[in-house]
């Protein structure tokens, strides 16, 4: 049987055996991100984005990524900024 390997998202190490990774979901519209262990992710649900996190450390910097893309100011366009 042939699978593709799962890389985390944010480092792209594969994932092995006796990894415990979690899954960042987030949904555009909505101002939130879980983190969930990958045994309880459940199905891809359309509409929602989903990023296979390696560990801990990964997890920081995808929820730090998540902060700054939060308080990043909004942009404008043209008509907005005359």
């Amino acid at each position: 049987m042939i699978g593709s390997a799962v890389k985390c998202d944010i480092c792209g190490r594969q994932k092995q055996e006796t990894n415990h990774w979690l899954v960042a979901i987030t949904r555009p519209e909505y101002e939130g991100i879980l983190f969930v262990p990958v045994e309880a992710s459940g199905l891809r649900v359309e509409g929602y984005t989903h990023e296979d996190i390696c560990g801990e450390d990964c997890m920081h910097k995808r929820l730090s990524r998540w902060l700054t893309d939060l308080n990043a100011p909004a942009p404008t366009t043209e008509s907005e900024a005359a």
